[in-house]
C-alpha cells in the first residue's frame, strides 16, 4: 500500500484480515494497516530481508504505490509471481511487466471491490505471524545498527505522545529511522519531503499543519543544517502564537553526507557543522527553548509544548540516549 491508498483504509484493512495476506507500506502509506497488525511488515520496503518474503509470495497487489527509487532503493520490487497493479496514474502503470495486471482506477472502489468478491471461507494464506514479526525485529535491529542511538529515542517519543500527532519532519537521520520504526496507527499522519528531499521543509509544513488543526498536536523534526533554510519562519509560528515542538536533531554535522562519503572510502569533506546556539537563536525570536538531559524529559517537554502558547524549539543531541 502507497499513500495514493489511503482512500480505501478500511477496505484495505478488511481485506488482508480475511484473506490472511502479509501487508508491506511505503512510508507514505504508513497507517494504512495499522503497525502491530499481525501480518503487517511496515515500512519495510527498503530493506533487502523484503525482496525473499515478498518474492515467496503468489500474488502480489500493490495499491496507489508509485514503487519510486526512493520508496525500494533497488533497481524493482523483487517479486516473482503475478502483480496486480492499482492505480489513476497511467504513467506509473507504464511500469508493469508482461506478467503484471494494471489497473486504472480509484483504490477505494477497486479494494471495496476485490473484498466483496473475496471466496466464502477463504483458504488460508500460509503466512505465519513469527515469521512476519522475526522480519520485523531483524529491521528494527538494521535501523539501529545503521544509526546507532536513534531508535529507543523515537520509539519512545512514539510511546509517549499523543496517537493523532501529525508530523512533518525534514532531511535528517533521525527522521530517517523514526518514520521506519515509529508505529502509525492512522494514515496521514507523517508528512516527509520524499522524493526531491527539501531541505527545509518541515517548519513551514508544519506550521501550515498546526493552522490547519487547530487544538491538535502537530510536531516538525528537522536536523541541524536543514533547520537553518528556514528558520526565519520561526518568525511566523510566534507571531501566530502556535503550540508546536519543533525537534532538532544536532550531531554537529551532515551525518548522512559523512556516512555516504565514508561508505564510498572517500575522506569525509565539508560534513562538520558550526552551528549557531539554537536555544539562544529561539528566544531571540520569542519561542520557547529546551534541551532535555534525557530521554523521558524529552517525552515531558514536548508533551509540555503541545499546550504552550507559542512554538519550542527543542534540541537534541546524540548524547541524549547515552
Amino acid at each position: 500500500f502507497g499513500g495514493g491508498a489511503r482512500g480505501g483504509t478500511q477496505a484495505a484493512r478488511a481485506l488482508v484480515s480475511a484473506r490472511q495476506a502479509a501487508s508491506v507500506c511505503s512510508y507514505a502509506g504508513r497507517g494504512i494497516i495499522p503497525d502491530g497488525a499481525p501480518l503487517a511488515l511496515g515500512p519495510a520496503l527498503p530493506h533487502a530481508g523484503s525482496v525473499p518474503l515478498i518474492a515467496s509470495a503468489d500474488l502480489v497487489v500493490v495499491v496507489g504505490s508509485e514503487l519510486a527509487e526512493v520508496d525500494l532503493w533497488r533497481a524493482d520490487l523483487g517479486h516473482d509471481a503475478p502483480m496486480i497493479r492499482v492505480d489513476i496514474d497511467p504513467e506509473t502503470l507504464a511500469q508493469c511487466g508482461p506478467l503484471d495486471l494494471p489497473v486504472l482506477g480509484d483504490a477505494s472502489a477497486f479494494l471495496d471491490g476485490m473484498l466483496e468478491r473475496l471466496p466464502d471461507p477463504v483458504a488460508p494464506s500460509g503466512w505465519q505471524e513469527d515469521e512476519i514479526a522475526r522480519a520485523r525485529a531483524t529491521f528494527r535491529a538494521e535501523a539501529d545498527a545503521e544509526r546507532p542511538g536513534i531508535v529507543p529515542i523515537a520509539e519512545a517519543l512514539a510511546a509517549g505522545l499523543p496517537g493523532d500527532t501529525m508530523i512533518y519532519s525534514d532531511m535528517t537521520q533521525f527522521a530517517y529511522v523514526a518514520k521506519g520504526v515509529w508505529p502509525m496507527t492512522r494514515p496521514g499522519h507523517w508528512h516527509h519531503p520524499f522524493g526531491f528531499g527539501t531541505l527545509g521543509y518541515a517548519l513551514p509544513a508544519a506550521i501550515g499543519g498546526a493552522v490547519a488543526r487547530p487544538g491538535l498536536p502537530t510536531l516538525a523534526i528537522a536536523g541541524d543544517y536543514g533547520f537553518q533554510y528556514t528558520l526565519q519562519e520561526l518568525a511566523t509560528a510566534v507571531e501566530l502564537g502556535l503550540p508546536l515542538p519543533i525537534l532538532i536533531w544536532d550531531n554537529a554535522k551532515l551525518g548522512e553526507i559523512e556516512a555516504s562519503m565514508q561508505a564510498a572510502q572517500i575522506a569525509p569533506n565539508a560534513v562538520t557543522a558550526r552551528n549557531p546556539d539554537f536555544l539562544a537563536l529561539a528566544r531571540a525570536y520569542g519561542a520557547a527553548a529546551a534541551q532535555p538531559g534525557s530521554v523521558s524529559e524529552l517525552v515531558d517537554v514536548v508533551n509540555g509544548a503541545f499546550s504552550a502558547g507559542g512554538p519550542t524549539l527543542i534540541r537534541v543531541t546524540p548524547e541524549i540516549g547515552c
